[in-house]
C-alpha cells in the first residue's frame, strides 16, 4: 500500500485522483485545540472542457494550467482531533475556447468547504436527540452550517401515507413555532403503529378539515376509533369527518377536570386569616390523592397539628372544616373511583344527581362539561384506548424543542421529529 492509499484509508477518501506527499501532515494550534492539517493535491486528465464541451482527443487539446492552492475542506475528526484537508486543485486550460476550469472531486461539492462525509455525519447526528450547537462542535463546523444542512434535506420532504388513514388514531395539539398560522400545531398519531402519522402547522378547524378531506370519504369511513382530550371543537369536527368513528376522550384529561376544580375550590375557600390556612397549604397533595391510598396506620408528627397524626386523619379534618371543600372532595373521589373501576352507571349517577347548591362554582362548571359531553365520555368506560401514546410523543417533542432552545421554522422542527422517530431516512433515499 502506497503512502497516498494509506492516507486515503485513514481519511475515508474514495476519490482516487487525490494524492498525498510523505510529509503531508501538519499539526496546528487553534486556540486551546490542536488541529490536524493534511496537505494533498487533486489532479487528473479531463475528458472534455466544462465550458465549450470540447472532447479531449489529443494531449494538447486541454492542458494543465497550475493549481488552485490550499482549498480548505473540513473533514471528519481523526483520533478525536479536528481535521482539515488543504487541497491543491489542478486547473486546466482549453485550447479550443481559451477558458480555464478547475478539477472536481466527489469528496466535496463545488464551491463548498464542508466535505460530503462531514455532511453525512451531521445527518446521522440529526437523527438523534441533541442540540444543533452540540452537533456543530462535534463536526467542527458552525451552527449555521448545521442549520443549512437540515434545511437542504427537509425541502419537499413529506410523510408518505399512500392515501390511507389508520383505523385508530389519536389527536392532540402542541406549541408551534412563530411562523405557523396559530399558536398551536396539530399532531396525529397512529395507535396501531404507535408512531406519528402526520404533523400540521395549525389546529384550526378549517385547516384540519382541509387536510382530512384530501382523503376519500370511503377511506374516512374506515376509521373506527379516535382518541383526544376534552377540547370541545374537535368532537363536532371529527364526528362530521369520520361518521363511523367512536370518539374516546382521554381518561387522564377526564380526571384532571374535577381534580383542578377541587384544587381551585381549596384556594378560593381558604383565606390567609383562616386558622387552618397553613394546614390547607401544606397538605394540599393529600386532598388530591386517591382516598383508598391514604395511610391510616403510620403516625408522624405534624408541626401544624402539633401532634402525631395519620394521612387519613389530616384529610378527614380538612374536608370537614369547609362545606364546599367537602362536597368537591366527594365529587372528585366518586369520579376517580368510577373511572378506576370502569363503573359507567356510577359515573352517570354522579353527574345526573349533582347538587349545585352545596358545591363550588368550579365543580359546578366541571359537572356541566361532563353533562354536555356525556355521550362521548361513556366511551372511555367501554374501550381500553387512551391518548397515552400521543402524550408520550408530545413529551418527546418538548424535549427536542427544549434541547434546541426552540425552533424558528416549523418545517425544521417537523423534519427533526421525523428523523428522530425514524419516519424519514435521507441516507437511504
Amino acid at each position: 500500500m502506497t503512502h497516498t492509499e494509506y492516507t486515503r484509508e485513514i481519511l475515508d477518501i474514495e476519490d482516487k485522483n487525490i494524492y498525498f506527499n510523505e510529509n503531508c501532515l501538519e499539526i496546528r494550534k487553534e486556540g486551546p485545540l490542536k488541529v490536524k492539517v493534511f496537505h494533498g493535491f487533486l489532479t487528473y486528465t479531463p475528458e472534455y472542457c466544462e465550458h465549450c464541451g470540447c472532447i479531449s482527443k489529443d494531449y494538447g487539446d486541454i492542458i494543465k494550467w497550475g493549481f488552485d492552492k490550499n482549498c480548505l475542506v473540513k473533514i471528519n475528526k481523526v483520533a478525536n482531533f479536528n481535521a482539515i484537508l488543504l487541497l491543491d486543485k489542478q486547473r486546466f486550460l482549453c485550447k479550443n475556447c481559451n477558458h480555464t476550469f478547475t478539477a472536481r472531486t466527489s469528496l466535496v461539492d463545488f464551491h463548498k468547504q464542508i466535505s460530503n462525509n462531514t455532511k453525512l455525519s451531521v445527518i446521522l447526528d440529526l437523527m438523534k436527540k441533541g442540540s444543533e450547537k452540540g452537533i456543530a462542535e462535534k463536526n467542527n463546523i458552525s451552527t449555521n452550517s448545521v442549520n443549512r444542512i437540515l434545511d437542504s434535506i427537509c425541502d419537499d420532504k413529506l410523510i408518505k401515507n399512500n392515501g390511507h388513514l389508520p383505523i385508530s388514531f389519536g389527536i392532540d395539539e402542541l406549541t408551534a413555532t412563530k411562523d405557523t398560522k396559530g399558536k398551536y400545531a396539530f399532531i396525529i398519531v397512529d395507535q396501531t403503529n404507535r408512531n406519528i402519522f402526520d404533523l400540521l402547522d395549525s389546529r384550526k378547524n378549517i385547516d384540519i378539515e382541509k387536510y382530512f378531506k384530501r382523503y376519500s370519504r370511503c377511506e374516512r369511513e374506515k376509521v373506527k376509533f379516535i382518541t383526544m382530550d376534552l377540547y370541545a371543537p374537535y368532537y363536532k369536527l371529527m364526528h362530521s369527518l369520520f361518521p363511523n368513528a367512536i370518539l374516546i376522550p382521554d381518561r387522564f384529561h377526564f380526571v384532571l377536570q374535577p381534580r383542578n376544580a377541587l384544587d381551585k375550590t381549596r384556594i378560593k375557600s381558604i383565606s390567609k386569616y383562616n386558622p387552618d390556612y397553613r394546614k390547607y397549604k401544606r397538605y394540599w397533595k393529600l386532598l388530591l390523592k386517591n382516598e383508598d391510598e391514604l395511610d391510616d396506620k403510620k403516625m408522624f408528627y405534624s408541626p401544624n397539628f402539633r401532634k402525631e397524626v395519620t394521612q387519613k386523619y389530616i384529610v378527614t379534618y380538612l374536608i370537614h372544616k369547609n362545606s364546599y371543600i367537602y362536597s368537591s372532595y366527594n365529587y372528585y373521589q366518586g369520579i376517580l373511583k368510577s373511572i378506576r373501576d370502569r363503573d359507567k352507571s356510577k359515573f352517570i349517577n354522579i353527574i345526573h344527581h349533582f347538587d349545585k347548591t352545596t358545591s363550588s362554582q368550579y365543580i359546578t362548571k366541571t359537572n356541566k362539561t361532563f353533562l354536555k359531553m356525556e355521550q362521548y365520555l361513556v366511551n372511555s368506560f367501554d374501550y381500553e384506548l387512551s391518548n397515552g401514546i400521543v402524550e408520550g410523543i408530545n413529551n418527546l417533542i418538548k424535549q427536542i424543542k427544549h434541547t434546541a432552545c426552540g425552533y424558528r421554522k416549523f418545517k425544521h422542527l417537523k423534519f427533526r421529529i421525523m428523523l428522530i422517530k425514524g419516519l424519514c431516512n435521507p441516507i437511504k433515499s
